[in-house]
């Protein structure tokens, strides 16, 4: 599935009387940039609601947004996902909710224009970075992984993204009640765009710039600890998602693998009469019985699946 092009339409076009925006913005120890933030935002964005959700900061993070006019909630539980999920559910009546980062690194003067995709009719509108990064904005190995991480979405879903884990969208009101979120950390991005994709909402892409954090901050990410949670969660919506693709798949591996041990049993004993590689054909057995019961589960779990998707299509949002 392919993300579509944001529609062309005016920057200023207005929203519809009563439309409620909310920005959240979840920070984990960012004092220094997080008054920064808020502030532009309120510029940029007059009438929307400033949520910033402080993740267990040990610093004076809510403090300083507050003082910049934000409204502070606060969640416990660590995790870049922990945090976005509590300030959405901070913001339950807004038409569309705009997700930042709190370290100064997206500029607030490109959400009128992501808004404006979003009212025109996108239900995720993501701010792709890759195009407008700025020298030194991403940390060794962060720019390498993000472009394997949309290689392997490419493979496994079909879906075209020029950035799968930019921090900076809009979430439509509808996307956001029909739609489960269930990612703890950073792997909630991924999770937003997939989720978007396979449930067939629209999906906007913006180039927007991306600057380096200011002097002394440090990103968040870890690159091979928080890349394996990723890649695990990637690997898990595969499954959940398309069961038949990924246990068809490996009931393929599996029969490939019983056919090529299988056939040199099968061929000595033509030969000779014996069999006298019997782990061999024990092996060969054994792959065979699983891929037939791979290709089991993967029929009885998409059929399980359809039967969901018929009920949730019956669920009216509100």
């Amino acid at each position: 599935m392919a993300v579509q092009e944001s529609p062309r339409r005016s920057l200023a076009a207005p929203g519809a009387p009563g439309e409620r925006i909310a920005v959240v913005i979840p920070c984990f120890d960012e004092e220094a940039q997080v008054g920064g933030v808020v502030r532009a935002f309120r510029a940029a964005l007059p009438g929307a609601e400033i949520v910033v959700v402080d993740n267990a900061s040990r610093d004076a993070t809510a403090r300083v947004a507050s003082e910049a006019g934000a409204r502070i909630v606060y969640e416990s539980r660590a995790g870049k996902g922990n945090a976005l999920l509590c300030g959405l559910a901070a913001v339950p009546d807004a038409d569309f909710v705009v997700m930042v980062d709190g370290d100064d690194t997206y500029p607030a003067s490109a959400a009128l224009s992501l808004v404006a995709a979003a009212r025109a009719g996108a239900d995720l509108v993501v701010g792709t970075r890759l195009q407008g990064a700025a020298p030194g904005s991403f940390p060794a190995g962060h720019s390498f992984g993000n472009r394997l991480f949309i290689w392997i979405v490419r493979l496994l879903f079909n879906v075209r993204t020029s950035d799968l884990f930019s921090g900076y969208r809009v979430l439509s009101r509808r996307f956001l009640r029909s739609t489960p979120l269930l990612a703890t950390g950073f792997e909630i991005e991924a999770e937003l765009t997939l989720q978007a994709a396979m449930r067939g909402f629209t999906i906007a892409e913006l180039p927007v710039t991306y600057r380096p954090r200011s002097a002394g901050g440090a990103s968040k990410l870890a690159t091979v600890r928080d890349g394996s949670r990723i890649l695990l969660a990637i690997l898990t919506y595969f499954r959940d998602s398309r069961p038949l693709a990924c246990f068809g798949g490996l009931a393929a591996i599996f029969a490939g693998c019983a056919t090529l041990f299988g056939s040199v049993v099968i061929a000595e004993f033509l030969e000779t009469g014996l069999v006298n590689r019997l782990p061999l054909a024990v092996l060969a057995a054994a792959l065979f019985i699983l891929g037939a019961l791979s290709l089991t589960c993967g029929v009885l779990l998409s059929s399980i699946n359809r039967r969901a998707a018929e009920l949730a299509a019956l669920i009216p949002w509100r």
